[in-house]
């Protein structure tokens, strides 16, 4: 991991057949990776815990806006299996709601950075190569 991106790379995230959408994947891992930083000063015994939740909250309301829009689309082009992806970005949004809620109440750098350096980018990875790409593939039919 480089100290520039810390989570994640923006070459090592997939590209799909929508530049819309690889565009807010960029974007998010941005999100991330900023956190992700601010993560690993705390390591270095300089937490900034406000600049943290900030960097948290901002990234979850990306996220919600970048699900929000994707479930839109798949709703408005008929994509057929739309409850599976939809059901995963609603799983998705629960642990992060959750994570935010525990950032929020215990500040526990250890659990925040668990998920941002390990479970997130597994996930993300995961999600774009399969769910996405598909979604992709159909969407590109009717949105750029």
């Amino acid at each position: 991991m480089s100290e520039r991106h810390p989570v994640m790379a923006p070459e090592d995230i997939p590209d799909i057949a929508v530049g819309s959408m690889n565009d807010t994947h960029h974007e998010e891992v941005a999100l991330v990776n900023a956190l992700g930083r601010l993560l690993l000063q705390a390591r270095e015994g300089n937490p900034d815990k406000e600049a943290i939740g900030k960097a948290l909250d901002d990234w979850i309301r990306h996220t919600e806006s970048h699900f929000e829009r994707e479930n839109r689309l798949m709703q408005e082009y008929g994509f057929p299996p739309f409850p599976v992806h939809a059901g995963e970005h609603s799983n998705a949004l629960e642990n992060l709601h959750r994570l935010q809620q525990n950032w929020h109440s215990d500040q526990d750098l250890d659990a925040l950075g668990g998920y941002v350096f390990n479970t997130w980018p597994q996930w993300f990875q995961m999600h774009v190569n399969s769910m996405d790409n598909v979604t992709a593939q159909f969407l590109s039919n009717f949105v750029d």
